[in-house]
């Protein structure tokens, strides 16, 4: 259930709030765009692409919010955030020259948070729509958005560890290290 409020808001805030969340769907969409080109996403990986298309269409609409009303972007914080997306990939996988089939497990397990993260956003841009002058309707849609994707991610997770821990020879083709 959505809480409504008619409390003052503090525009710095907002702002802040709005930029943190800018940055988390670039960096989130990056590092799904790069997931969806990995060959261990199999059959997955077009759902991969269509889901970085619907982050960025989403970032989108935070920086056109940004942009109604009124407030800068930072570009120190998407900057920061697309060196951390690549800092990211640095990992150790247990692996020195190929992706470990635990790669796609975390990574999607990351996305499946930060779905979560990006949901709670648009939860609380609702709350605060009357006050803002957003459209509650398409604040709601994005979070019925967020709730189909998340349950995306969790069905295709749901198939990768079926196989994460297997043996090499014991992992299905198509699977890396199989």
């Amino acid at each position: 259930m959505t809480q409504h409020t008619d409390e003052p808001l503090d525009p710095a805030l907002v702002r802040t709030y709005i930029n943190d969340h800018i940055t988390g769907a670039s960096a989130v969409s990056a590092r799904v765009e790069r997931m969806s080109r990995n060959p261990d996403a199999g059959d997955d990986a077009q759902v991969l692409a269509r889901l970085a298309r619907e982050l960025r269409q989403e970032r989108d609409v935070h920086e056109a919010t940004a942009r109604d009303l009124g407030f800068t972007l930072s570009r120190w914080k998407h900057a920061g955030a697309a060196l951390a997306e690549h800092v990211a990939r640095l990992k150790p996988n247990g692996r020195v020259r190929s992706r470990s089939p635990l790669s796609l497990v975390l990574e999607l397990e990351i996305l499946r948070s930060g779905l979560e993260g990006k949901r709670l956003g648009w939860t609380t841009l609702r709350e605060h729509a009357d006050a803002l002058g957003l459209d509650p309707q398409r604040l709601d849609a994005l979070v019925a958005r967020s709730r189909e994707q998340a349950e995306l991610v969790e069905e295709m997770s749901a198939r990768h560890r079926a196989h994460a821990f297997a043996p090499p020879g014991e992992r299905p083709t198509g699977v890396p290290g199989a």
